[in-house]
């Protein structure tokens, strides 16, 4: 059985879970061994690739971020990589308070060398880079001419087609795929129709009976709610409907309103 390394670009992924199931609460551990397992190879290693939040601009983040990373410095199998974030200040001259807006440095740097490590050393027979970012492709090549066989795994949305048509093989990480990875999972409902209340016509897909879930953010920890997928593409012709009188709303006036003609 095939050696597998995965190679995780956790900003990455944080932002596609985010933007994809709107959860990020993930079981990183879990989730490798199924990565590997759809390939039909053995888990050897899951690197993680993260960001230092900086404890002087952030203090509350950095310390959820700490803790998150010692519960993956915990889990077995996992490695944690660490690059550092540069904060750029927002000049505004109405802010109360400074403004940063940070990005990554190192962290493409090492996912770059480690895919071109492993290769050269044959630790492995194949690697699995999870990241739909399109800076990776030049050092997925470089990791195939050295003979190792790499897999890309991304989300349905926001991944680049061309980082994943390079691979030797491509996982969609979609809700069926990963719904028994996330620490809190969720049954899989029923789809149906999703009646929109003003259009009064089919307009997208949810899964109605999704349970409130706790989002886990890795830099701020459990603290909001969601509610499950909601209509991605809603559609309404309010002018139609309101020329109709089938919006829904209320002719009536409330005590003390006044219209125009009054």
């Amino acid at each position: 059985m095939n050696r597998l390394a995965i190679l995780i670009d956790g900003n990455n992924f944080y932002k596609g879970c985010q933007l994809n199931f709107n959860r990020t609460d993930v079981d990183f551990r879990k989730l490798g061994l199924k990565l590997a397992k759809t390939i039909g190879g053995e888990l050897l290693r899951i690197y993680y690739y993260n960001a230092h939040v900086s404890q002087k601009i952030d203090p509350l983040g950095y310390q959820r971020q700490q803790k998150f990373f010692d519960n993956l410095r915990a889990t077995p199998f996992i490695t944690l990589k660490l690059g550092h974030l540069v904060y750029h200040r927002i000049r505004n001259e109405h802010a109360i308070s400074s403004q940063y807006f940070p990005t990554e440095k190192g962290i493409d740097v090492q996912i770059a060398v480690d895919m071109i490590r492993l290769g050269l050393l044959k630790s492995c027979e194949g690697s699995i880079l999870v990241s739909g970012d399109s800076d990776y492709i030049y050092a997925v090549r470089f990791a195939k001419d050295l003979g190792s066989n790499m897999y890309i795994a991304s989300f349905p949305q926001g991944g680049s087609t061309e980082l994943r048509n390079e691979g030797d093989g491509f996982i969609q990480m979609d809700y069926d795929f990963i719904h028994d990875c996330f620490i809190r999972p969720t049954p899989m409902a029923r789809r149906e129709p999703y009646i929109s209340a003003v259009s009064r016509r089919p307009v997208s897909y949810v899964h109605r009976q999704s349970p409130p879930i706790e989002r886990f953010d890795p830099d701020e920890g459990f603290e909001a709610q969601d509610f499950g997928i909601v209509p991605s593409e809603p559609r309404s012709d309010l002018k139609d409907l309101e020329e109709s009188g089938d919006t829904g709303a209320s002719n009536e006036k409330e005590p003390g309103e006044t219209t125009d003609k009054d």
